[in-house]
Order: C-alpha cells, then structure tokens, then sequence
C-alpha cells in the first residue's frame, strides 16, 4: 500500500480547514479566504486587500478556468484582523480589481467587459460601495464607472498611489500584436483623477500617452506597472518585465499632471528580485523605505513563483532581499506558487493576501486566495528566513 506523509512549516497560523486539493497533502499555509472547489477546472485569482477605517479587512478576487461560470469578482471581509472572512458581496463581468478607500467609500478599479453594444469589451472600470463593499455601482457608462472604453486595455490589481492631490493607476493596452511576438505585447499608460472628484466620471480622469515596449534581449516585454513617487518627488512606474532569471523591471518616468510619459531602454532597466511577476511596491512613512513582496528565482530552482521574499529599497535604485517568507524545495518543481501578493501595513506588521496554488493543477491556475501576517517586518533579515515547506513524500509498506 502507498502512503503518502506530509509535514508543513509555515509562517504564523495555519489553515486547519481540510481544502480542495489533490488527496492527502498538507493543508495551504496562512489563513484560507477563498477555495476553489474543483481545482482541476476553477480558479483563484487576482487578490487584493484593503483596511477600512474602522479596522475592517476587505479582501476580493476573481475567478478563472473553464468552468468558473465567467468573469466576476467575490468580496470578503474579515472583523478580527483577518482571523475569519465571510462573503459578503459579488458583481460580475469586472476582474482584476484593485481596492481602495477614501475616507469611508471603498472602490474596485479593474478590468471590466460590460457587454454593451457600441462600447469596447476590454474597458477599464471603476466602481463604488458606500457600506463596506456589500453593493456596488454598475459601470454602464462615461459617466457611471466606465472611465476607458474606447480600445482594447487590461489591467491587473497594482497599488492605487495618492500623491499630489491625485489618483494615480496604470493600465495596460492590449492591441499590439505581432506575428514574431506571441507573448501579449502590452502598452502602458497611466491614468489620474484629482483625489476630491467624482472618480466614476470619465472626463475627471488624465490619461499620460501610450508608451510600447522596445524590444530588448532581456525579456519578452512588460505589464502589471506600478506608479511610485521617488524620494525627489518624481513619479515613477515600475513595470514587470516577462524574462528569466527574473531580475528585471522597467522603470518609467511621469510628468507631474500626468500627460507625459516616458523611457529609455539604455538607462531605465533596473535590478529587481523578481521582477518577472506581479508585485506591489509601496512607501512606508516609518521606515522610510519602499516595500514589496515578489517572486525570487533562488539559484537552481525549478518552480517559477516557489519562492515569496520581502524586499526593500530606500531609494528605488537598490533593491535589497529582506527576507524569504514562503518557499518550497528548489528541486520541487512547478506545482505550487505563491503569487499576487497585495499588501498593507498595519501597526508593526504587514497583512498580505495571496493567490496559492497549492496541490492543485499547478503554480498557476490557482486553487486558494489566503491571508498572512509578517510580524515586525521592518526588523525582518535573512535569519528570518523561513525554512522550505516539507513536501509529501511516498513511502512504500
């Protein structure tokens, strides 16, 4: 008979819920948000979290894979700082939402296909909810949510950065095609609104110009950027850059209104550990140093996004590995990956949610959206690192 044993190390608490995943493997480290139920057809994706201000934990993700039921968004909350989450509301037809707050309104900006005849099916929307994200508005219009829909764009879950009286996020064009470039060739802009203005109105919003990617041997081209404002006021946008070893990312820079956007391919890539996948960078007035979660390649591992590591700079130019938070065996392989990571701070500690695969199809098709805690992260080094998840092993009898 076979059997299979399987040990877990884990940082702060463990879900104890037995979760839908392939049979007797451990249990997804962190505290379960969301779970797919069929694992092998229905995904997880696209986490991210925001406090309110009352301390309440807001969390959402979409869904994905064949039998996902089509684009839509869950929400979640959790009232003792992320211990337990209820579902407290859903829409449809937007993913890939970032949340944000402003005072007491809560927003979703994401990627939305309204369905509406005479508008384009890969817009840009907004939407709002005014008790804690249980409803939402409908984006149906310029004027309702709708606020980029007149070509082909995507986005994912990057930080909304306020400065200067601004709300600032990027967006990514999704037109540009080639016969010789298979992988999505994506465009980059960054859209503003003054901060007091009625963000659901499209005409309160600047859009920077277009910029492409300039072919470059090292990667296949960028997406997912984030907007930060660099220790001389600059406004920069820090964009994934698709390439092995995963070292890389492309640093843009914006005017200050918002209109001009530009960059050099001599000068504006940067080092970055794990630059090759989805991060968040933001700015945390206590250390004064600027903070992401992100997917280090270790030295001869196999597993793409098997390694969370926190990372800091004080000045966006030199990026130093703080920590490894989660990681697997570097021989294990591309079944698990902990990807996606939104963040904030609260007190001495940072809360993340995350987007798991863990036992299931693979790294990518995500089975679990979790929730984590970094205690005392500002003081966090490479002692602290965590130890590799033991994996289940087979053992004949």
């Amino acid at each position: 008979m076979k059997k299979w044993i399987g040990l877990l190390c884990v940082l702060g608490s463990v879900s104890l819920w037995a979760a839908p995943q392939k049979e007797n493997t451990p249990p997804p480290p962190g505290i379960v948000i969301g779970q797919s139920d069929r694992w092998e057809t229905v995904y997880l994706g696209s986490p991210s979290l925001e406090i309110l201000a009352d301390g309440t934990y807001v969390a959402s993700h979409d869904w994905f894979g064949k039998d996902s039921g089509g684009r839509r968004t869950t929400i979640y909350e959790s009232k003792d700082q992320g211990k337990t989450w209820r579902t407290i509301g859903e829409f449809p037809r937007q993913n890939s939402g970032s949340l944000f707050r402003i005072g007491e309104t809560l927003y979703s900006i994401g990627f939305c296909k309204p369905g509406i005849p005479g508008i384009s099916n890969e817009c840009i929307a907004i939407r709002r909810s005014t008790d804690g994200g249980r409803t939402w508005s409908t984006p149906t219009d310029a004027q309702s949510g709708l606020i980029a829909s007149d070509r082909s764009y995507y986005a994912d879950p990057v930080p909304v950065l306020f400065a200067k009286g601004r709300v600032w996020w990027q967006i990514d064009i999704s037109e540009k095609k080639t016969p010789d470039q298979p992988w999505p060739w994506f465009q980059t802009q960054i859209i503003s609104a003054p901060v007091e203005s009625d963000l659901l109105d499209a005409k309160n919003w600047t859009r920077s110009n277009i910029v492409e990617w300039v072919p470059h041997p090292c990667g296949k081209g960028w997406l997912e950027g984030n907007v930060v404002e660099a220790p001389n006021g600059e406004l920069n946008v820090f964009m994934r850059v698709e390439s092995l070893p995963a070292k890389t990312v492309a640093r843009l820079h914006l005017s200050s209104d918002g209109k001009v956007l530009t960059y050099d391919p001599a000068k504006d890539l940067l080092d970055f550990p794990g630059g090759s996948s989805k991060f968040c960078i933001r700015y945390d007035e206590i250390s004064r140093k600027y903070w992401s979660l992100t997917n280090l390649r270790l030295p001869q591992q196999r597993g793409v996004r098997s390694t969370l590591a926190l990372v800091c700079s004080d000045d966006l130019e030199t990026w130093e590995v703080r920590s490894i938070i989660y990681q697997m065996p570097l021989d294990f392989g591309n079944e698990n990956g902990f990807q996606y990571c939104d963040w904030r701070i609260e007190g001495e500690d940072l809360i993340f949610v995350c987007r798991l695969g863990w036992y299931g199809k693979n790294f990518h098709d995500s089975n679990y959206i979790t929730m984590d805690r970094i205690p005392h992260f500002r003081h966090r080094t490479r002692a602290d690192d965590a130890l590799p998840f033991a994996v289940p092993v087979r053992e004949e009898k």
